[in-house]
């Protein structure tokens, strides 16, 4: 089973730039897509587009029509957002933490499988609401230690935090930067500390690898030891440890339909 994360930064940006082209390509199982920043008319409306037959012998056909598509674009126009698309369709569908987290703003999703729940979460940036971050954080940890009780658990999205020094190229300079505070570093590790797994770190204990970077130093094709250039891993895939799934790969590819990259995770259960 494949399972995609990504921050898409805009889903008219993504769309415009060939996302729909790479989701049929690669076909696989679920997509979680962070920062929609769309109203669920316009995101349904970029995402059920027609594709146009010039033939008389054609008619014209649905796109990603073999996906089931769950919307939680939030209140708030061209801000926030979360969507998935699922090949399987869900036995349940939650917006929010139960009762530990409401919104506005479209931030959780989770579906559930008869033997998976995939929590879909993008955690709030801590530029200029940092006590609103370490509150969603706070309750992302209970839900998810709610969950683990109820089946196996994969959360993936944006975390906007970067774990360790190796997650990010200038741990130095960002010690006082909200990304690398010690308080967003630690609540990251109260989630590992109720029995999850960084499976990319899982699996490539000492890799040098970032899912965010700035769009100008991927447009200069700045090196990744040129420390003068600004990168993060700050997206991940979250596994609850001690269950029957096995982490196959954790994947990064570099794709230009955002500033941050996707986190392909496969798994067999």
């Amino acid at each position: 089973m494949k399972i995609v994360s990504y921050n898409i930064n805009g889903i008219r940006a993504s769309v415009r730039l060939g996302l729909i082209n790479w989701i049929e390509e690669t076909n696989f199982d679920v997509y979680c897509f962070q920062e929609v920043r769309a109203n669920e008319d316009v995101t349904k409306s970029l995402l059920d587009d027609n594709i146009m037959q010039t033939s008389l012998f054609y008619e014209p056909t649905r796109r990603l029509s073999n996906y089931f598509k769950i919307y939680n674009c939030g209140k708030i126009a061209g801000y926030a957002g979360t969507l998935i698309l699922t090949k399987k369709e869900p036995l349940k569908i939650e917006f929010g933490m139960k009762d530990l987290w409401q919104d506005d703003e479209g931030r959780t999703t989770t579906i559930y499988f008869d033997d998976l729940i995939i929590v879909n979460a993008y955690i709030p940036n801590g530029n200029s609401r940092l006590d609103f971050k370490m509150q969603y954080l706070s309750a992302l940890t209970k839900y998810l230690e709610i969950l683990k009780s109820e089946n196996n658990v994969v959360c993936v999205g944006d975390f906007n935090i970067a774990n360790e020094e190796i997650d990010l190229t200038n741990p130095k300079e960002c010690k006082n930067k909200s990304v690398f505070l010690p308080i967003e570093r630690k609540a990251f590790k109260d989630i590992l500390a109720v029995d999850y797994i960084d499976t990319f770190r899982f699996l490539y204990p000492d890799k040098v690898e970032y899912s965010w970077r700035s769009y100008r130093s991927r447009q200069e094709n700045i090196s990744a030891t040129n420390y003068n250039s600004w990168k993060y891993r700050i997206d991940y895939a979250l596994l609850h440890n001690h269950t029957g799934i096995k982490v196959e790969d954790c994947q990064m590819p570099d794709l230009p339909y955002s500033d941050h990259l996707p986190v392909i995770l496969t798994i067999a259960k």
